[in-house]
Formats: structure tokens, C-alpha cells, sequence
């Protein structure tokens, strides 16, 4: 043996104070029962320390140490075993001091700095674990305390080959079982049992998952650890082929599984494995009977989405479905682990939801006078059209055949049903003449909104944004976004729109002029004589009658251009009309008009950064967003029944799928026509409702020119920006959340928690991602599972955004008092953080059940 090693080690006793319980003299006894470090001990020079061998005075040595020199360290050297307590004359002076020992076990015990002498014993049983310097090393690193006991020192040996920088049994486990389910492939295991002793790793394994068998596995432990995650997640019974592989108590498997899922650098491996798991078992039969009111907040397996689904699907295809109580279902689903898989499959159930409570609205159809069909339309039909969109853009991005048959119930609602409803109701509320009682006319847009700002006293800058084919339903999600982003007002109004309702047409009713004239056959269209055609025409207009310094640009050049660019390019005007056109453009085209409704939410996106580059990068304050016309579209092909013989004669003099102008047409049955202010004598002829007008080629889904209300109901979105004055919080301000409870107190190991959530999403109240649990007051530790929430509502009832929680105990002696927490997951920050007390009593493994 190295003397450098063993002086080195004894002087580490002597120095280290953590070693010693008291501040007084040191000794250390080394006990070597065969002699064989005589010579060692001989030549050791510890300096400072008085080296002393034990012979058989013991009363001289007790003498020499307590009384002659009681200040002085020493190390007594017995080249005999230790003898028995009783046998033991020194046993006092040996107690207030250390015992050091030279052979390997005892030498790293001694560099471990451990107090308790039994772990050399642990050390000797595990040698082979110390052959390795870098596994030594790394244990070391640990910084082990010195008062660790066995189960301390296993746990962070075990760690070490697992990898890990600290003992942690929690990722020491799920490091295990992320190698492999089968020993004979673990090399994990293979070190495991190796280099410690495989009953190590299931001692850890039942402390802190409580899973216990005679005869492990990793397969046993992972499947057990689920079947209980899976147990607890229901609301109501497991299947009974289940109920033996359920860990009694399971909090502690409940909250290793929840942790595993909600580890974002471990997740992924979880994933696999539950999917192996869930088909080795076959799972998806298992739960075959179990209602969604059962399952709907479970995420231990894959195929409870899958189950859901079908259920939900099962349900909206019923002849008489209940939907009650499936928005709620649907909602928890949205912060579990497999959401995100399954999104698009969820928001379109959550849309064919919506589509059918609407339709419960308007049971007797939509018969009312046109002004009043017409703000309607506006003050809530256009979430039909909307909520259809939705529902196709869902739809178009959902994997899988699920939707299929809802697929043709929700076109079936929507062409069948809605737009032949409200078409007929609204075509026979139409007088001949086009104009509207008591609604503002698209041809006035300039006077009733534009100039009185930059005319008024301030004589500020307008910015008209015109976004060809932004149809009101969309717009009136645009408003909605620009609300949740920016920090001004918003609003938004319909205008009754021009007919034929066409961009040549819409474009010129948006500019300065009191006069409009459509010449039918040409494609020019006149503001008071002056043509409309093209930029420079329109510039003309602007420039005649706006009687300020206007320019015209496109949104797209506009975005493109850096801040000092735009600044420049506006800076002498004060009227800045800007072109946009991104949905017209893909769906005038019968090559790309199945992708209209994707370009709606790029239009979307679109503008919601030209009005923040207008008001963060421009200094923009009043911008105005509205549109020429607006669409029809339906993903169903058009039936031949749906499409009108397009009428014929030397009187047409323009035609397209949803007008005809001419002099001297006479309407049928299928068509309406009506007189124009802005055309002389020539009328237009429109199909009824939705029909189109018999026309060759492809591209008969999106279609506008008609005078349906989902064409010619114009939006005009106001907005006006408030500049961050001092003490602002910002653009947006996230929902707040409060606890609804007669009682702080937790009286089972699961239980339900009611959370409201303070305001409604409007304006400038954005949504919030937010987790609940209790934690204990001293470590700040989770005794809880830690479930997330979506705090999205938007119904101003208060009622409506009150929503349940449910947590599980997680440890085995919660603390009596708990801090119940909530926090945003954005940032972790703490929204609520309320004291709760915890008396559980005889502890209830099933809760409220």
C-alpha cells in the first residue's frame, strides 16, 4: 500500500471538520488486525500529529492521552483486530473520534468523507464499482453530505451509471428503463448488475414507485407503472384484465409517470415506449367499452385520443346527439400529453360542435325583413361560414379516415341546409331595387369613414387597407386578432355592398367620388367620369377628390420594406391607400381554389403584420381595413342541379358564374334580378341563393358577383393605436384565474378543484397556459400531480369559464399544511398561490370514487 496514499487519508480525517461532531482534541484508531501496516504506519510524518502504538496498557495509553497530554491529536495504531465493546478499555476515547482503516474499502470510504463506518462494508461489497476512476470521480463530484447513509450512497452509485450529475431515483429509473425492457438488451442493467447489484436497483424502484413483485422485470415495472398512471387518470373503473397490474398505493407510480411525461428531454422516449406497451396489450380493445365521460382525462396511452375521437364522431353522427357535454371534453384534452398529435382532429370536432349548436339556434330557418337578415348576418350568421372554414382547414390537416362520414354531414349542414336557408330567405327579402333601408352603402365608405379623419381638426393620416375578397366572417377573426396583439381600439361594422359584386366594381365604391358608373361590357368603371382602372387611374381618383395628398401602395411592397424605407415612401402623404389581395388570388383560380380557406389565415396573418409595421414602424395611429366584395365556397363539387342555364339574347352584355348585366333580361324561377344605380338601364340577373350560372371550365367553388350576403356584406374594420404611455403592462394583458371553493382543504388523495378564469378572451384579455398543484410550503416540491389548463374562454358569463381540476396526492406523508399554486407555463411565473390544509386521515387510494 502507497504510505503517500494512507498519510494523505489520515490527514483528510484529521482536517476534514465535517467528519467530527465536536470542536475538541482528534483521534483517530486504526485498527489492522494482521499487522501488515507496521512498516506504513511507521514511516508516516503526519505533521502536528502525535502517532502512538497500542500495546496491552491501555490504562498507561488512557493515562497519557486524558491526562498528560489532552490537547494533542493523535493516531493510535492497533496492529491487532478491533476488540469487542466490552473488551474495549478505550471504547470511550474511540467513540469521541474516528476510526480509519487501510485497505481499499476503507481508504475510499475515508476519501468519501462519510461518518458512517457501516458503508465501508457497503464500499467493500462493491469494489468493482470503484476500479473505474471515472466512475469514482464522478461520485465524488456528487458531493455526497457525510452524514449519507446506505440508501444515499447506492442511489447516487446507481446514478453515476446511469449517467447522471446527481442522485436523483426518479431519473435514475427512467433512465433504466429508456435503454431497453428487456434485461439481456439493457446495458444499463448489464452495469447495473455489474458493478452494484440488480436488488439495489428494485430496492430504489419500491421506494419511490411503490412496485413490488418477487420476481421483477423492467417490463413488469414499466407496464405496472402505467396500467396505475392509467387507473388514476379515470374517471370511473379500469377494466378488470387491468385491475391486478394496479400498484396499491399508486400515488407515488401516478406522479413518476406524470413527471416522465411532462420532461421535455425524456417525453419522447415515454412516447415510445407507452405505444409499445399499448399494443403488446391491446389497449385499444380494453377500452373499447369504457364511455368518454370515463376516459376524457386520461393521456396514459395514445389510443384514449383515438377512443375519444371515435366517440366524439360516433356522437355528432347521431340522429339526436347530445353535445352537452363534449366542449368540455374536448377542452381538457387540450393540455394533456397527445394534443398535440391529435390537433387538427380536435379543433375540427370542436367546429362540427359549434356548426350544429348553431343550427339548434335557427330552428324555424332565417325568414326576416333584408335589413334586419342583413345585420343579423353580420351580428351572428356569419359564424356559420366561418365556423365551416374552420372546420375544412381542421379537416384538410387531420390524418387518418375518422372524419370521413362527418366530413359529408358537416357539408351537408352547411350547403344543403344553411346556405339554401339562408339564400332563399335573403333573396325573397330583396326588393328589385339594389339598394338597403337604413344600412350604409359600400359607395360611402370614403365619406363615412375616411374623411372625417383626415379632414376633421386634427386633420390626421389615414391608412385604408383594401383586401380583395376579405370576406366578413374572416374579417371578423382579423379583429379579433388585432385586438389580442396591439393595444388599440378596434371594431368593425358591415357595409351593403355593390352588385355585381366584383373587384372592378368594389375598388372604385372604396374611392373618393360621389358619382359611380359600371359600364356593363367594358372593364372599366367610373368615379365621377374618371377611370378606376389600375394604380394609376385609382391615384388619379384619390388625387381629384381626396383633397389631401394621398398615394397608393401594395401591401406586399410595403412589407418588404425596412422602417426607414416605409417612413420615406409615406412621409409626405397623408392618405396612404394600400392594396392587399392574397385570397382572390388563389381562389379565382380553379387550379388552387381548394386551398382559399388556407390563404383566408395567411391573409389573416398577413394583415395583422401590415397594420402592427403601419403602427410600430410608421407611426400609423387611424388605419381602416375593408374589402371590395366577399366569396362564396363550398369544398363539395357543384351539383348540376345547383347551376342556372345563363340566360341568353342580344340584351347580355356581361356574364359570369354569378351575374348577368344586359337590358331587357327577365328572371325565372331560379333567378332574381335588380336594378343598379350606377348602370343606366342595364339590370343584373343573379342565381338565387348559392346557385351558380351554368358557365364552361373548372373553378365553380369559390365564386363571388352574386348577391348573397356572404358576397356583398363588406367589412370595415377601425382601428385606431394607442401609443405605451408610462406605467403601460403592454399590448396584451393574459386572463387572470381565481379558486372556487367553500374550504382550503384536501380531505382525499384525489380531488376536484374548481378554477375561474377572471375574463373573458376579448380585446386586449389573451388566453393563458397555466399548471395547478399543491406544493409543500418548506422544499416548494409538488405533493400533487401537476396537470395543466387552457384559460381560453370567451363567454362573458362568469359561469361559463368555470372549470374543474382534478389533482392526486402524490407522496406518502404530505405536509398538514400546503401552498395550493398556480402557475403561467410561458414563464413558470406564479399567478395564485393560496395555503390549503391537508388532512387526509386514513389515507383513500380512490378518492371521490
Amino acid at each position: 500500500m502507497n504510505t503517500t496514499r494512507i498519510q494523505s487519508s489520515i490527514l483528510t480525517l484529521f482536517q476534514d471538520d465535517n467528519r467530527w461532531s465536536h470542536p475538541g482534541r482528534r483521534v483517530v484508531f486504526w485498527y489492522d488486525p494482521d499487522g501488515q501496516f507496521t512498516d506504513a504506519f511507521n514511516e508516516l510524518q503526519p505533521d502536528g500529529i502525535k502517532k502512538l502504538q497500542l500495546g496491552d496498557t491501555p490504562f498507561t495509553v488512557k493515562h497519557h492521552l486524558l491526562i498528560e497530554q489532552p490537547e494533542q491529536p493523535f493516531l493510535l495504531y492497533a496492529p491487532f483486530p478491533e476488540p469487542p465493546h466490552q473488551d474495549n478499555w478505550l471504547l470511550d476515547i474511540q467513540l469521541s473520534g474516528l476510526t480509519f482503516s487501510a485497505d481499499p474499502a476503507a481508504l475510499i470510504y475515508a476519501d468519501l468523507g462519510f461518518k458512517q463506518r457501516s458503508l465501508e462494508m457497503t464500499i467493500r461489497d462493491r469494489l468493482k464499482f470503484f476500479n473505474s476512476r471515472k466512475r469514482t470521480e464522478a461520485l465524488q463530484n456528487m458531493g455526497l453530505p457525510p452524514d449519507t447513509d446506505e440508501r444515499g450512497l447506492i442511489l447516487a452509485m446507481l446514478s453515476v451509471l446511469a449517467g447522471l450529475k446527481v442522485p436523483d431515483a426518479g431519473a435514475l429509473i427512467r433512465q433504466v428503463l429508456l435503454k431497453g425492457l428487456l434485461e439481456s438488451d439493457n446495458l444499463l442493467w448489464k452495469d447495473i448488475d455489474r458493478f452494484v447489484y440488480p436488488h439495489d436497483f428494485w430496492r430504489v424502484v419500491q421506494e419511490h414507485t411503490g412496485f413490488a413483485d418477487t420476481t421483477p422485470s423492467l417490463r413488469k415495472l414499466f407496464v405496472q407503472l402505467l396500467i396505475t398512471h392509467f387507473e388514476k387518470s379515470l374517471h370511473g373503473s379500469i377494466p378488470t384484465d387491468f385491475k391486478a397490474q394496479v400498484i396499491t398505493p399508486g400515488q407515488r407510480a401516478y406522479a413518476f409517470i406524470d413527471q416522465w411525461m411532462r420532461d421535455q428531454q425524456d417525453s419522447p422516449g415515454w412516447k415510445e415506449l407507452s405505444q409499445q406497451i399499448a399494443e403488446e396489450l391491446n389497449i385499444l380493445d380494453a377500452i373499447q367499452n369504457l364511455s368518454p365521460e370515463v376516459l376524457y382525462e386520461a393521456a396514459t396511452f395514445e389510443v384514449v385520443d383515438q377512443a375519444i375521437i371515435r366517440g366524439c364522431v360516433k356522437a355528432l353522427r347521431s340522429p339526436t346527439p347530445d353535445l352537452t357535454p363534449w366542449p368540455n371534453w374536448l377542452q381538457a384534452r387540450r393540455t394533456l400529453f397527445w394534443f398535440s398529435e391529435y390537433q387538427p382532429l380536435y379543433c375540427a370536432l370542436d367546429a362540427a360542435i359549434e356548426l350544429l349548436e348553431l343550427k339548434r339556434q335557427y330552428p324555424e330557418g332565417f325568414r326576416m325583413p333584408a335589413p334586419q337578415l342583413f345585420q343579423a348576418y353580420a351580428k351572428q350568421l356569419y359564424r356559420f361560414d366561418q365556423t365551416y372554414r374552420q372546420f375544412i382547414v381542421a379537416s384538410d390537416a387531420a390524418r387518418g379516415d375518422i372524419l370521413k362520414g362527418l366530413i359529408e354531414d358537416i357539408e351537408n349542414l352547411y350547403t344543403q341546409w344553411y346556405l339554401d336557408e339562408l339564400g332563399e330567405a335573403w333573396s325573397d327579402s330583396l326588393e328589385n331595387s339594389w339598394q338597403l333601408t337604413d344600412t350604409p352603402s359600400q359607395t360611402r365608405f370614403f365619406g363615412q369613414h375616411v374623411q372625417p379623419i383626415i379632414s376633421g381638426k386634427e386633420r390626421e393620416k389615414a391608412f385604408v387597407i383594401i383586401s380583395d375578397a376579405l370576406r366578413y366572417e374572416v374579417a371578423s377573426e382579423l379583429k379579433e386578432t388585432i385586438q389580442k396583439e396591439l393595444r388599440g381600439k378596434t371594431t368593425i361594422e358591415p357595409l351593403f355592398g355593390v352588385l355585381p359584386s366584383v373587384t372592378k366594381l368594389g375598388m372604385a365604391a372604396l374611392l373618393p367620388g360621389r358619382k359611380l358608373e359600371l359600364l356593363p361590357g367594358n372593364n372599366d368603371v367610373l368615379r365621377d367620369g374618371l377611370s378606376t382602372q389600375g394604380t394609376p387611374a385609382r391615384q388619379k381618383v384619390l388625387d381629384q377628390n381626396s383633397r389631401v395628398e394621398p398615394t397608393i401602395l401594395s401591401a406586399q411592397e410595403l412589407l418588404t420594406m425596412s422602417s426607414e424605407e416605409g417612413r420615406t415612401a409615406i412621409s409626405a402623404y397623408h392618405l396612404v391607400y394600400i392594396y392587399h389581395n392574397t385570397i382572390d388570388a388563389i381562389g379565382d383560380k380553379a387550379a388552387s381554389e381548394r386551398q382559399v380557406f388556407a390563404a383566408c389565415s395567411q391573409a389573416i396573418n398577413e394583415l395583422v403584420r401590415l397594420v402592427k409595421k403601419i403602427c410600430n414602424s410608421l407611426n400609423g395611429t387611424n388605419v381602416l381595413i375593408t374589402s371590395d366584395h366577399g366569396f362564396l365556397y363550398q369544398r363539395r363539387p357543384i351539383a348540376e342541379a345547383d347551376k342556372r342555364p345563363l340566360p341568353r339574347g342580344e340584351g347580355v352584355l356581361e356574364t359570369s358564374r354569378r351575374y348577368v348585366l344586359g337590358q331587357n333580361l327577365d328572371a325565372d324561377s331560379g333567378t332574381k334580378a335588380f336594378s343598379l344605380p350606377y348602370t343606366g338601364e342595364a339590370i343584373a340577373i343573379v342565381p338565387r341563393g348559392s346557385l351558380r350560372f351554368a358557365v364552361q371550365g373548372a373553378g365553380s367553388q369559390y365564386v363571388h358577383g352574386g348577391a348573397s350576403l356572404q358576397e356583398i356584406c363588406v367589412p370595415v374594420i377601425t382601428y385606431h393605436h394607442q401609443r405605451a404611455v408610462k406605467g403601460d403592462e403592454g399590448p396584451a394583458r393574459k386572463v387572470g384565474v381565481q379558486v372556487n371553493a367553500r374550504a382550503r382543504r384536501v380531505t382525499n388523495n384525489r380531488f376536484n378543484l374548481s378554477l375561474v378564469q377572471t375574463e373573458a378572451v376579448e380585446g386586449r384579455w389573451r388566453s393563458r397556459q397555466v399548471t395547478v398543484a399543491l406544493y409543500d410550503p418548506e422544499s416548494l416540491a409538488p405533493i400533487t400531480d401537476v396537470p395543466g389548463a387552457e384559460l381560453s374562454s370567451s363567454s362573458v358569463s362568469p359561469s361559463d369559464r368555470e372549470f374543474s381540476i382534478r389533482l392526486t396526492v402524490t407522496t406518502t406523508n404530505p405536509p398538514t399544511t400546503a401552498y395550493l399554486i398556480v402557475k403561467d407555463t410561458d414563464d413558470e411565473s406564479e399567478i395564485l398561490r393560496e395555503t390549503w390544509t391537508v388532512n387526509l386521515g386514513i389515507t383513500n387510494d380512490f378518492g371521490d370514487f
